[in-house]
């Protein structure tokens, strides 16, 4: 098999995690990283050997804790300057030979691209402690990206100060706001945790009868889209948030707002067709 320049010798299934290829007889590591100017992405190259070749071939977990340490190199070479070859280099015997303790050193001391090995499985309370190679066992070639907003999602929180309860949490996915808290609030079930949807299911009960018989009516000076928030939307906003926290006290503000804005946006939205 060829690529765009020289022989692929080896390629996991996600063609992203790097290829080995041949080229004028010379191993190459060649992995696409980062954008030019353009925001095409770049292409970047290091030579190694057929002993890299055989670790890389055989153990997933080797391959891609060196994909993680040489990335952070291919963003410091922007969109147009040339990979630092050496470093990249310095890189492979450590990465691909070393013990685990010598591993797990040298990723205390250099930069490495933590999100990329959270996509393809990696134990993050490991890669916190620092045991990269335990945090792989169960690693996949295929990433899962939802895996990344999850973690982004719990250290905006932790940045915060906010912990989540289960409950908490479960409000949240629920809402389909537990990872992108800017959207617009819906009912999605299926995204919890079926032992605690009954206790979910009881929050929401419980706003919708602090809201019962209140709506939100179209501001006609606004347009027929435009409702009348600045009344009547912070009296229902008020009604559910008193009436939720009376009866669940330990929910955090997330969680308590989440579910007030699911219940004004659908009355609004109930105003809107009507």
């Amino acid at each position: 098999m060829t690529g765009g320049a020289g022989e692929v010798l080896f390629a996991r299934e996600n063609g992203w995690i790097p290829q080995v290829i041949r080229v004028d007889g010379e191993l190459e590591l060649r992995l696409g990283a980062g954008a030019d100017a353009n925001h095409d992405p770049r292409t970047f190259h290091v030579p190694l050997s057929e002993a890299h070749l055989d670790v890389i071939r055989g153990d997933l977990t080797r391959h891609l804790l060196l994909w993680s340490a040489i990335l952070p190199l291919c963003t410091a070479a922007g969109t147009r300057g040339p990979l630092d070859e050496r470093a990249a280099v310095a890189l492979l015997d450590p990465v691909l030979f070393g013990t685990p303790d010598d591993v797990e050193s040298l990723f205390r001391d250099i930069p490495w691209d933590k999100r990329q090995l959270i996509a393809h499985g990696a134990d993050v309370g490991m890669l916190d402690r620092g045991q990269v190679l335990a945090a792989l066992r169960s690693a996949t070639e295929q990433s899962d990206w939802r895996r990344v907003h999850t973690y982004d999602a719990d250290r905006d929180r932790a940045r915060r100060g906010v912990r989540l309860t289960p409950l908490d949490a479960a409000l949240l996915k629920y809402t389909g706001r537990y990872l992108h808290g800017g959207r617009i609030p819906t009912r999605e079930p299926d995204a919890v945790d079926p032992d605690l949807l009954p206790e979910v299911m009881r929050v929401i009960a419980t706003a919708e009868q602090a809201c019962a018989g209140m709506g939100i009516s179209p501001d006609r000076r606004a347009g027929r889209n435009h409702s009348n928030k600045d009344s009547e939307w912070t009296l229902m906003e008020r009604a559910v948030d008193h009436a939720v926290r009376r009866a669940y006290p330990d929910l955090v503000d997330d969680a308590v707002r989440t579910v007030s804005f699911l219940m004004c946006s659908e009355a609004a939205a109930r105003a809107r067709r009507s």
